[in-house]
Protein backbone atom coordinates (compact mmCIF):
# COMPACT_ATOMS: atom_id res chain seq x y z
CA UNK A 1 0.00 0.00 0.00
CA UNK A 2 1.17 3.44 -0.98
CA UNK A 3 1.98 5.85 1.66
CA UNK A 4 -0.53 8.54 0.20
CA UNK A 5 -3.47 5.09 0.56
CA UNK A 6 -2.53 5.03 4.31
CA UNK A 7 -2.72 8.59 5.32
CA UNK A 8 -5.78 9.06 3.37
CA UNK A 9 -7.40 5.85 5.30
CA UNK A 10 -6.37 7.21 8.53
CA UNK A 11 -7.79 10.67 8.06
CA UNK A 12 -10.96 9.22 6.46
CA UNK A 13 -11.37 7.61 10.35
CA UNK A 14 -12.12 11.69 11.64
CA UNK A 15 -15.13 11.26 9.33
CA UNK A 16 -16.15 8.24 10.54
CA UNK A 17 -15.79 9.46 14.32
CA UNK A 18 -17.32 12.93 13.24
CA UNK A 19 -20.13 11.34 12.63
CA UNK A 20 -20.43 9.12 15.63
CA UNK A 21 -20.23 11.78 18.09
CA UNK A 22 -22.71 13.52 15.82
CA UNK A 23 -25.53 10.69 16.31
CA UNK A 24 -24.66 9.90 19.81
CA UNK A 25 -24.78 13.94 20.78
CA UNK A 26 -28.21 14.04 18.71
CA UNK A 27 -29.15 11.24 20.99
CA UNK A 28 -28.59 12.95 24.37
CA UNK A 29 -25.96 10.75 24.96
CA UNK A 30 -23.74 14.35 26.09
CA UNK A 31 -24.02 17.56 24.94
CA UNK A 32 -21.98 19.04 22.40
CA UNK A 33 -23.81 22.40 20.76
CA UNK A 34 -20.60 22.58 18.04
CA UNK A 35 -20.32 19.41 16.32
CA UNK A 36 -23.14 20.04 14.26
CA UNK A 37 -21.12 23.00 12.49
CA UNK A 38 -18.41 20.43 11.57
CA UNK A 39 -20.21 17.54 10.66
CA UNK A 40 -23.65 16.47 8.61
CA UNK A 41 -26.17 14.40 10.47
CA UNK A 42 -25.24 10.97 9.31
CA UNK A 43 -27.14 7.16 9.23
CA UNK A 44 -27.85 6.23 13.02
CA UNK A 45 -25.10 4.18 14.53
CA UNK A 46 -26.12 1.42 16.86
CA UNK A 47 -26.31 1.40 20.40
CA UNK A 48 -23.14 -0.37 20.78
CA UNK A 49 -20.92 2.08 19.02
CA UNK A 50 -23.37 5.77 20.49
CA UNK A 51 -22.76 3.78 24.13
CA UNK A 52 -19.06 3.31 23.33
CA UNK A 53 -18.29 6.82 21.97
CA UNK A 54 -20.27 7.93 25.30
CA UNK A 55 -17.34 5.87 27.32
CA UNK A 56 -14.23 7.32 25.22
CA UNK A 57 -16.26 11.21 25.81
CA UNK A 58 -16.61 10.60 29.50
CA UNK A 59 -13.34 8.75 29.98
CA UNK A 60 -11.34 11.61 28.43
CA UNK A 61 -13.37 14.46 29.94
CA UNK A 62 -12.36 12.73 33.17
CA UNK A 63 -8.90 13.17 33.11
CA UNK A 64 -9.00 16.77 31.52
CA UNK A 65 -10.79 18.15 33.99
CA UNK A 66 -8.78 16.61 36.71
CA UNK A 67 -5.46 18.18 34.63
CA UNK A 68 -7.63 21.53 35.43
CA UNK A 69 -8.04 21.20 38.88
CA UNK A 70 -4.28 20.72 39.13
CA UNK A 71 -2.44 22.40 37.24
CA UNK A 72 -3.00 25.58 38.31
CA UNK A 73 -3.66 29.06 36.33
CA UNK A 74 -0.60 28.49 33.94
CA UNK A 75 -1.87 25.36 31.77
CA UNK A 76 -2.09 24.40 27.96
CA UNK A 77 -3.26 21.35 25.97
CA UNK A 78 -2.53 19.67 23.28
CA UNK A 79 -4.61 17.50 21.10
CA UNK A 80 -3.04 15.31 18.83
CA UNK A 81 -4.92 13.86 16.05
CA UNK A 82 -7.26 16.32 16.72
CA UNK A 83 -9.81 16.08 13.89
CA UNK A 84 -13.07 18.08 14.55
CA UNK A 85 -12.82 17.82 18.02
CA UNK A 86 -14.97 20.41 19.81
CA UNK A 87 -13.05 20.71 23.28
CA UNK A 88 -11.86 24.04 23.19
CA UNK A 89 -14.86 25.70 22.18
CA UNK A 90 -17.21 23.52 25.18
CA UNK A 91 -14.41 24.41 27.73
CA UNK A 92 -14.83 27.97 26.68
CA UNK A 93 -18.23 27.27 27.62
CA UNK A 94 -17.82 25.76 30.93
CA UNK A 95 -15.33 29.17 31.67
CA UNK A 96 -12.60 26.27 32.10
CA UNK A 97 -10.00 28.50 30.61
CA UNK A 98 -6.28 27.33 29.37
CA UNK A 99 -3.25 29.61 28.22
CA UNK A 100 -3.22 27.50 25.31
CA UNK A 101 -4.76 25.54 23.35
CA UNK A 102 -3.05 23.58 20.21
CA UNK A 103 -4.92 21.06 17.95
CA UNK A 104 -2.59 18.93 15.40
CA UNK A 105 -3.51 16.79 12.61
CA UNK A 106 -2.88 15.88 8.77
CA UNK A 107 -2.98 19.11 6.75
CA UNK A 108 -5.64 18.10 4.69
CA UNK A 109 -7.94 17.52 8.16
CA UNK A 110 -6.80 20.79 9.54
CA UNK A 111 -7.60 22.23 6.26
CA UNK A 112 -10.65 21.24 6.62
CA UNK A 113 -11.61 22.71 9.54
CA UNK A 114 -9.87 25.95 8.88
CA UNK A 115 -12.52 26.02 6.06
CA UNK A 116 -15.17 25.52 8.32
CA UNK A 117 -14.54 27.87 11.44
CA UNK A 118 -13.72 30.35 8.69
CA UNK A 119 -17.56 30.24 7.64
CA UNK A 120 -19.16 29.98 10.58
CA UNK A 121 -19.59 32.72 12.73
CA UNK A 122 -20.30 31.23 16.37
CA UNK A 123 -16.76 28.84 15.90
CA UNK A 124 -15.34 32.24 14.57
CA UNK A 125 -16.52 34.77 17.56
CA UNK A 126 -15.27 32.47 19.95
CA UNK A 127 -11.50 31.92 19.01
CA UNK A 128 -11.30 35.69 17.97
CA UNK A 129 -9.46 37.67 20.96
CA UNK A 130 -10.20 41.01 21.60
CA UNK A 131 -7.48 43.59 20.39
CA UNK A 132 -6.28 39.95 18.43
CA UNK A 133 -6.22 38.97 14.92
CA UNK A 134 -6.84 35.41 13.84
CA UNK A 135 -4.41 34.61 11.21
CA UNK A 136 -5.16 31.78 8.75
CA UNK A 137 -3.42 29.75 6.25
CA UNK A 138 -4.44 27.16 3.69
CA UNK A 139 -3.77 24.42 6.77
CA UNK A 140 -3.31 26.69 10.28
CA UNK A 141 -4.98 28.73 11.91
CA UNK A 142 -3.87 31.36 14.66
CA UNK A 143 -6.26 33.20 17.07
CA UNK A 144 -4.87 34.44 20.61
CA UNK A 145 -4.98 31.13 22.52
CA UNK A 146 -6.39 28.72 20.14
CA UNK A 147 -4.00 27.27 16.96
CA UNK A 148 -4.64 24.39 14.36
CA UNK A 149 -1.42 23.30 12.44
CA UNK A 150 -1.01 20.73 9.80
CA UNK A 151 1.93 18.40 10.51
CA UNK A 152 2.19 14.21 10.30
CA UNK A 153 3.24 13.52 13.82
CA UNK A 154 5.91 11.06 12.27
CA UNK A 155 7.76 13.85 11.21
CA UNK A 156 9.24 14.91 14.95
CA UNK A 157 11.16 18.02 13.08
CA UNK A 158 8.41 19.91 11.54
CA UNK A 159 5.78 19.00 14.67
CA UNK A 160 8.43 21.02 16.69
CA UNK A 161 8.80 23.76 14.23
CA UNK A 162 4.39 24.03 13.92
CA UNK A 163 4.49 23.83 18.13
CA UNK A 164 6.82 27.21 18.06
CA UNK A 165 4.68 28.70 15.47
CA UNK A 166 1.83 27.81 17.86
CA UNK A 167 4.00 29.45 21.19
CA UNK A 168 3.78 26.51 22.99
CA UNK A 169 5.46 26.77 26.34
CA UNK A 170 7.73 23.98 27.06
CA UNK A 171 7.85 25.14 30.71
CA UNK A 172 4.22 24.86 31.52
CA UNK A 173 2.01 22.04 32.74
CA UNK A 174 0.71 20.32 29.72
CA UNK A 175 -1.98 17.54 29.01
CA UNK A 176 -1.59 16.29 26.25
CA UNK A 177 -4.64 13.77 24.37
CA UNK A 178 -4.67 11.50 21.56
CA UNK A 179 -7.66 9.47 20.98
CA UNK A 180 -6.88 6.30 18.53
CA UNK A 181 -3.76 8.26 17.01
CA UNK A 182 -1.04 6.57 18.25
CA UNK A 183 -2.16 2.59 16.98
CA UNK A 184 -2.03 4.09 13.21
CA UNK A 185 1.47 5.04 13.59
CA UNK A 186 4.71 2.41 13.86
CA UNK A 187 6.12 2.30 17.11
CA UNK A 188 9.64 3.06 16.47
CA UNK A 189 7.93 6.85 15.30
CA UNK A 190 5.79 6.58 18.76
CA UNK A 191 8.69 5.67 20.91
CA UNK A 192 10.77 8.48 19.05
CA UNK A 193 7.18 10.93 19.59
CA UNK A 194 6.76 9.81 23.22
CA UNK A 195 10.27 10.39 23.82
CA UNK A 196 10.45 13.55 22.80
CA UNK A 197 7.51 14.58 24.84
CA UNK A 198 8.99 13.61 27.99
CA UNK A 199 12.12 15.21 27.72
CA UNK A 200 11.23 18.42 26.01
CA UNK A 201 8.48 19.48 28.18
CA UNK A 202 8.48 19.74 32.25
CA UNK A 203 5.41 18.80 33.38
CA UNK A 204 3.94 16.64 30.35
CA UNK A 205 1.02 14.32 31.06
CA UNK A 206 -0.41 12.10 28.09
CA UNK A 207 -4.21 10.85 28.15
CA UNK A 208 -4.19 8.15 25.35
CA UNK A 209 -7.71 6.41 24.22
CA UNK A 210 -7.26 3.40 22.03
CA UNK A 211 -8.06 -0.48 21.84
CA UNK A 212 -6.57 -2.50 23.80
CA UNK A 213 -6.83 -6.45 23.98
CA UNK A 214 -6.14 -6.92 20.30
CA UNK A 215 -5.38 -10.62 20.06
CA UNK A 216 -9.25 -11.67 20.52
CA UNK A 217 -11.65 -12.63 18.07
CA UNK A 218 -13.16 -9.02 17.79
CA UNK A 219 -9.63 -7.59 17.50
CA UNK A 220 -8.84 -9.64 14.64
CA UNK A 221 -12.51 -8.61 12.89
CA UNK A 222 -11.79 -5.18 13.52
CA UNK A 223 -8.20 -5.22 11.80
CA UNK A 224 -9.69 -7.09 8.62
CA UNK A 225 -12.55 -4.25 8.15
CA UNK A 226 -9.55 -1.72 8.78
CA UNK A 227 -7.57 -3.45 6.23
CA UNK A 228 -9.78 -3.44 3.81
CA UNK A 229 -10.68 -0.16 4.10
CA UNK A 230 -6.78 0.69 3.20
CA UNK A 231 -5.97 1.72 6.86
CA UNK A 232 -3.88 -1.32 8.68
CA UNK A 233 -3.04 -0.46 12.43
CA UNK A 234 0.70 0.10 12.21
CA UNK A 235 1.28 0.42 15.92
CA UNK A 236 -1.44 -2.16 16.74
CA UNK A 237 1.09 -4.48 18.70
CA UNK A 238 1.24 -2.35 21.73
CA UNK A 239 -2.33 -2.39 21.56
CA UNK A 240 -2.58 -6.05 23.28
CA UNK A 241 -3.09 -5.66 26.89
CA UNK A 242 -3.02 -3.34 29.66
CA UNK A 243 0.66 -3.61 29.47
CA UNK A 244 1.87 -3.63 26.08
CA UNK A 245 0.48 -0.02 26.74
CA UNK A 246 2.48 1.00 29.84
CA UNK A 247 5.75 -0.72 28.58
CA UNK A 248 5.99 2.18 25.18
CA UNK A 249 5.10 4.84 28.03
CA UNK A 250 8.62 3.70 29.91
CA UNK A 251 11.65 5.80 29.58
Amino acid sequence: MSSMAFNEGVQATNDDASECKRCAVQLGYWEDRYISLFVRAGEKKTPEINRGYYARAKGVEMFIDKFLKKSGSERQIVNLGSGFDTLYWRLKDSNKNVTNFIEVDFPSVTARKCYLIKRNKVLLDKIHMEDGEVRLSATDLHAGNYHIVGVDLRNLHEVEVKLNESEVKFNMPTLFLAECVLVYIDAPKVEQLLSWIAKKFDSPLFVNYEQVNMGDKFGDVMLRNLRARGCPLAGVGACQSLNTQRQRCMF
